[in-house]
């Protein structure tokens, strides 16, 4: 059994396979949405992304970003969308993906999309970029609906003011390689 563990591990280490290391200070993501009033924007500040990369392929990705540390600047904005995403029974949205494809500077791939507790087959699909500090750049953006994930877009002010139910998901990660 050792024997065939550490050909396992020789074996991803000769092709190339790493796990992914998030530069996190330099990594961001961000919603942005419509209301009534005027349009809004928040940020995530707490995500992790976890899987293993390799030269044309990032295999067993799972990404989480922790609902409480989506931040807008207004505290009733954030209450607001905690409540609507369930943040005490979900505490994260999470994108699961085994395999995706890195291909002429295009990441895509199936995978599974979890927003307050409901799962949706997710079709993820980014540009790449080799950066010249010897790490690649993921980036793009995507645009959900809130209804398709059983949230009912927050409302203010006795209702009087409602949200849009799509939002626009902004994202450039930065891999370390």
């Amino acid at each position: 059994m050792k024997i065939l563990v550490t050909a396992l591990l020789l074996s991803g280490l000769l092709l190339g396979n790493k796990n992914i290391e998030v530069d996190s200070e330099k990594s961001k993501v961000g919603i942005q949405g419509t209301s009534s009033l005027h349009d809004w924007e928040s940020t995530v500040e707490s995500f992790s992304i976890n899987g293993i990369i390799a030269s044309e392929q990032i295999s067993d990705l799972v990404a989480s970003f922790k609902v409480k540390s989506i931040k807008s600047g207004k505290s009733i904005m954030d209450s607001k969308t905690q409540e609507a995403l369930m943040a005490d029974k979900h505490p994260n949205i999470v994108f699961k993906a085994s395999a995706l494809t890195i291909e002429n500077g295009v990441v895509k791939g199936p995978g599974t999309l979890t927003i307050a507790g409901k799962s949706k087959p997710f079709q993820f699909n980014a540009t790449s970029k080799d950066l010249a500090t010897s790490g690649l750049l993921i980036s793009g953006s995507t645009k959900l609906k809130m209804s398709d994930f059983g949230i009912e877009p927050p409302t203010a002010m006795f209702g009087t003011l409602t949200t849009g139910d799509e939002v626009t998901v902004n994202y450039e990660i930065i891999i370390n390689q």
